[in-house]
């Protein structure tokens, strides 16, 4: 299992990045649907890279 950080998240076409409260940053994985803390080690298989066109 690869585990990855919950900051490279961002790079990824799943994650989802709420800011609504600054305190508690959460990470949201579309491909899990699930719910995490920024900063926070996470198992992730799926991860794919965003494309910038």
């Amino acid at each position: 299992m690869n585990m990855i950080l919950t900051s490279e998240c961002e790079k990824c076409v799943y994650g989802t990045i709420d800011e609504s409260n600054k305190a508690r940053i959460k990470v949201i994985c579309q491909d899990k649907g699930k719910e995490y803390h920024y900063g926070q080690c996470i198992p992730c298989e799926n991860m794919k890279k965003k494309t910038e066109e």
